[in-house]
């Protein structure tokens, strides 16, 4: 880096004539202070902010000054850059595109996800994880609009998710979240509904995890490199690999997200305590288990807008296909470090 020179300037006003030999001399001593700093060769360049001022003088004039470094270099700060003392408007961010299914509302058919909670205007224009107890690092408190939940088709919203960058040289560690919507063919975009995921972090190697609050999260095996330009990352069709062993569900030739973790505790049960099973018959009612009960639940598996605990469609059976139908004593557990 180039060492850099302080500049010194100074301005007189209203000097009366009887004043001049005493500002000249006063001009003279500072500009020459200015100079002697510009020479020292023991002083290295550093990060300065401005300054400067206005002081009276005898006989009503007055002098005004300022000081600073003409190059003073870079730095950082979080979130942002400092240069030559300013802190730039702007935030350092990074922008993700990830695709993904979620079990629940998934149709094998069509290879798509049900949009009923959207489309029963059930879908909260908020994001639920601050609520639910998720730890949000630099995100948290999303908003969407009624706009983007009146889109249909494809790009329909399904849900919120929970996305995390985790540290390249740790992945227990996470740096930075967000909330965002996932659409009906998998694409997750911001709150938008059309953008690429921004956070703000640093550019830089990043294992990307992505949660629901009624699935199984999902973490990738290896870091991917992010930064200001959008980076895709795959879940849907197997070809970004995951930690752990069977981290997704294959239905046909997709990977979906595990249903049925409605106690959002990192495990799906089906017997014993803490079962989710039983946290769907509690919400219809825990007496009359043909209750339900309607309305963005999360013992709603299936994302139908509707608990049921028996019948057609509901969401006690997930949980038992999941763990294993004639193995009910199970558990399915979520694979992350």
């Amino acid at each position: 880096m180039p060492r850099s020179a302080k500049r010194t300037s100074v301005v007189v006003h209203e000097a009366a004539p009887k004043h001049e030999p005493i500002l000249r001399t006063f001009i003279i001593t500072l500009l020459l202070l200015a100079s002697a700093g510009s020479q020292a060769q023991s002083l290295g360049t550093t990060l300065v902010s401005c300054g400067g001022d206005r002081s009276g003088l005898p006989g009503g004039a007055s002098i005004s000054w300022s000081i600073g470094e003409v190059v003073a270099g870079n730095g950082s700060v979080t979130g942002g850059q400092v240069t030559q003392g300013m802190q730039q408007p702007s935030r350092i961010a990074v922008r993700l595109s990830v695709a993904a299914l979620l079990e629940g509302p998934y149709n094998a058919v069509t290879g798509q996800m049900n949009d009923a909670l959207r489309s029963g205007g059930w879908l909260p224009l908020s994001e639920p994880y601050g609520a639910l107890g998720y730890t949000h690092v630099g995100g948290g408190g999303e908003v969407t609009t009624g706009a983007v939940l009146a889109v249909t088709g494809v790009n329909a919203i399904v849900d919120w998710v929970f996305l995390e960058l985790r540290s390249g040289a740790n992945n227990s560690v996470v740096s930075a979240t967000r909330s965002a919507l996932l659409q009906r063919d998998g694409d997750i975009v911001d709150t938008d509904g059309v953008s690429p995921v921004r956070f703000n972090a640093p550019p830089g190697a990043y294992y990307i995890g992505l949660k629901h609050r009624n699935h199984l999260s999902v973490l990738t095996l290896s870091t991917v490199v992010l930064g200001g330009t959008a980076v895709g990352v795959n879940l849907r069709d197997g070809s970004t690999p995951t930690y752990g062993t069977n981290a997704l569900k294959t239905i046909n030739s997709d990977r979906v997200l595990w249903a049925g973790d409605v106690r959002g505790n990192g495990d799906v049960k089906y017997t014993g305590g803490n079962n989710d099973r039983d946290a769907i018959l509690v919400k219809v009612g825990g007496v009359t288990p043909t209750n339900t009960a309607t309305g963005y639940w999360r013992e709603d598996v299936n994302l139908d807008a509707v608990v049921k605990y028996t019948g057609g469609a509901n969401d006690r059976d997930p949980i038992l296909v999941n763990v294993g139908s004639l193995t009910p004593n199970n558990v399915r557990v979520q694979q992350l470090p």
